[in-house]
């Protein structure tokens, strides 16, 4: 299936790089803990509802930019992960 979608937080990473924005203020701005920022950038955390609808309104892209992203790489680990289960699944129609 390819090689792995790339984590939405590689994508705030190279965002924040580009604004010369640290991680700290960053989470100030949305208003979440920098602990959250770092997981999220560190790929250690997914991209939440809520997650992402502060980073679509600080970064005017929206939220569905950042479900997408997140929904890419989760829809990925899992069939990597679960691959011979899924094979086993019959097709009805």
């Amino acid at each position: 299936m390819g090689i792995r979608p790339i984590h939405p937080g590689e994508v705030i990473a190279d965002i924040l790089d580009d604004l010369d924005i640290n991680t700290a203020n960053f989470a100030d701005i949305l208003g979440v803990s920098n602990q959250t920022i770092q997981e999220v950038i560190n790929g250690q955390s997914s991209i939440t509802v809520d997650i992402a609808i502060r980073l679509g309104k600080a970064l005017g892209n929206g939220p569905r930019l950042w479900l997408n992203l997140q929904q890419k790489v989760d829809l990925w680990d899992a069939l990597q992960s679960h691959k011979e289960e899924y094979e086993q699944v019959m097709t009805l129609v």
